[in-house]
């Protein structure tokens, strides 16, 4: 019989563990206006963990719409940003910023005006301008965006914090050259993207649980529950 209880309530841990961590778990969607391409927006679709205590934003990933590809009446592209590679906390505005990437690297943006080659600042003193330039065939392609995660993810981001949201793609095959298409803002970064994009909005939700997860959890209280009655029976 203790057997059978002590298995119900390591079902109903291990399942409320699982729970604990994807109530850390959040999904996000991102918006850059784009004047020139409406109706169609850039948008970052994604997800992410988070720990409140140590302000860590981890597993960061998702898909980036490129509004320029649905101008003809088509759908929209979009890239996997699968790396995330750079993350800080800014204490002045009151969260973390992360960045996913579509490459395993951040060479994004033309290096020769100085900069990192990838924040929007750099990306901005190259004039949009892909990282490798001027040789078509040492652009790689990359692309970016750039999230902030307030200390209580749930809140709404206030004007300050979305003006900081930036993107950049610079994917092969695009419509504008050497030229990356961007978003970023005057207010934040001190210019508008490429092509006058700039950060709309953003919301952050709660992940769901898994099914699986919720199943393992009713198992093992219903097999503690069992138990239970069986000794009362007896």
């Amino acid at each position: 019989m203790n057997r059978f209880l002590n298995f119900g309530v390591a079902l109903a841990l291990s399942a409320g563990m699982t729970v604990a961590h994807a109530a850390s778990s959040y999904d996000v969607v991102t918006t850059w206006y784009e004047p020139d391409t409406q109706p169609n927006n850039t948008i970052f679709t994604g997800s992410f963990d988070y720990d409140a205590t140590t302000r860590t934003v981890t597993n960061l990933q998702g898909q980036l719409s490129e509004s320029m590809t649905g101008m003809m009446g088509g759908g929209m592209n979009w890239l996997s940003l699968d790396h995330q590679l750079v993350s800080w906390y800014d204490a002045a505005l009151g969260g973390t910023f992360a960045a996913a990437f579509r490459n395993a690297s951040t060479n994004t943006f033309w290096t020769g005006a100085g900069g990192n080659g990838w924040s929007p600042a750099s990306g901005i003193a190259a004039g949009g301008v892909h990282y490798g330039f001027p040789a078509t065939r040492t652009n790689p392609g990359n692309a970016y965006a750039l999230i902030f995660i307030p200390d209580d993810p749930l809140a709404a981001l206030t004007q300050a914090q979305i003006n900081k949201l930036a993107y950049a793609d610079c994917a092969a095959g695009g419509m504008m050259g050497a030229v990356c298409m961007t978003g970023t803002s005057v207010a934040g970064y001190g210019a508008e993207g490429t092509m006058s994009g700039y950060p709309l909005s953003q919301t952050i939700t709660a992940a769901v649980p898994e099914p699986e997860t919720c199943g393992l959890l009713l198992a093992g209280l219903t097999l503690i529950g069992a138990v239970a009655r069986r000794r009362r029976a007896i």
